[in-house]
This record gives structure tokens, C-alpha cells and sequence, in this order.
């Protein structure tokens, strides 16, 4: 029983990465003239990779590389993002320190594990709490300006508040799984909260699409 509830929740997962890109691209001409426009093939390439991840992992019995490099690429892309689409000078400069700190942590991340063996665990923790940071200041920064009046139909505060969500859930999640649990019950009821999280996540991403207004 618990086999098929665990399988059932995967593919309902991956139903959700399939639609918020699916939606991506339907909705397309209402956010291509901004930086978000390379999100769509985020939003793709996560597709890819994580049916992909699941048949490497079937066959070869480890896909660890797989998503360190999808990690990195996608923290680095939400920093450009951020430091895109935030006007404050300072806040921007607080970004570049964001990206310079990531990048560090990585490399030495990368040096001190078998990237192809094992997570970039610290590279990852460090990553989501820089992105918590970025959306801490974008949301200060709407907040004091006319911008705020049409929150809603804004793109990028629906990714916000799906990543906001998502990482204020998981970072606790990913250091448990990483630190400190052994028992497999405790690690596949993370998992599924993990999962559910990722739902959340994406529900936010699709409503972003369908009511966020051309510009």
C-alpha cells in the first residue's frame, strides 16, 4: 500500500511540473519581454530532469549529478532574476554578495565531495537561504511603491511566494535528510512532505501565468 501511495504521489508530482510548464508556454506573450522569459525553459528543463533523474537512477542506481547541476543553475538564474527586476542600488549590490558567497560555497562544495556520488548539500543550503534573502528585499522593496497596488497580477510575486514556501519548508527537510535521519519511515515521510511542498510550489506557478497581466 504504502509502494502505490509513494508511486501514485511521484507521478501526481510530476503531473504538476508538466502542467506549470505546459502553462508556461501557453501563457508565454504576457511575460517574454522580461527576464522571466528564459523561465519557461526552466520550467522545462526541471520537466526533463526529473523523468529523466528517476530512469538514471533505475538503471545506474545514482543521479547526484543530475541535480547538482540543476540546482546550481537554477539558484544562479532567480539571482539574476531578482537582481533584474529589484531597483534599489543597495539591494542589487546585496544580490552580487549573494552570488559571490553562493559561488564560493559551491566550489568548495564541489571539492570536497564526489559530485557524481553525493548532494551539494551545503552548495544547496546556502543557495536557498540567499534566495529567502532576495525575496525578503523584493518584498520590501514592492511594498513601498505603487507596485503593490497590483501585487496579484505581478508574475514574479507568485514565483516568489511558491519558492518562499517551498524552501522555508524544505530547508529544515534537507537537513534532517542529510544530517540526522536514518530511520526510512522518518525519510519517506520527508520525502512526501517534500513532495507536497512541491506542489504548492507549482500551483503558485501556474496561478502566476493565468493572472499575471501582459507587459
Amino acid at each position: 500500500m504504502d509502494e502505490i501511495f509513494n508511486s501514485t504521489f511521484q507521478y501526481i508530482v510530476f503531473t504538476f511540473y508538466g502542467i506549470a510548464a505546459l502553462t508556461a508556454i501557453l501563457f508565454y506573450s504576457k511575460y517574454k519581454h522580461t527576464v522571466l522569459k528564459y523561465f519557461v525553459w526552466i520550467l522545462i528543463y526541471t520537466f526533463v530532469n526529473e523523468v529523466s533523474a528517476k530512469y538514471v537512477y533505475y538503471w545506474w542506481d545514482k543521479n547526484a549529478i543530475m541535480y547538482n547541476v540543476y540546482n546550481t543553475i537554477c539558484f544562479l538564474y532567480f539571482f539574476y532574476v531578482f537582481w533584474n527586476f529589484i531597483k534599489s542600488k543597495a539591494y542589487k549590490k546585496w544580490i552580487v554578495y549573494s552570488v559571490i558567497l553562493f559561488s564560493i560555497v559551491t566550489l568548495i562544495n564541489v571539492f570536497i565531495i564526489d559530485v557524481f556520488e553525493r548532494s551539494l548539500m551545503y552548495s544547496y543550503i546556502t543557495g536557498a537561504c540567499l534566495i529567502i534573502f532576495c525575496i525578503i528585499l523584493y518584498y520590501i522593496e514592492i511594498l513601498s511603491d505603487s507596485r503593490v497596488l497590483h501585487i496579484k497580477e505581478d508574475l514574479l510575486f507568485w514565483i516568489s511566494i511558491g519558492l518562499l514556501l517551498f524552501y522555508v519548508g524544505y530547508i529544515p527537510i534537507r537537513i534532517s535528510r542529510g544530517f540526522f535521519t536514518t530511520d526510512m519511515d522518518v525519510f519517506l515521510t520527508l520525502f512526501n512532505v517534500q513532495r507536497a511542498l512541491i506542489i504548492v510550489m507549482y500551483s503558485c506557478f501556474i496561478i502566476g501565468f493565468v493572472w499575471t497581466k501582459k507587459k
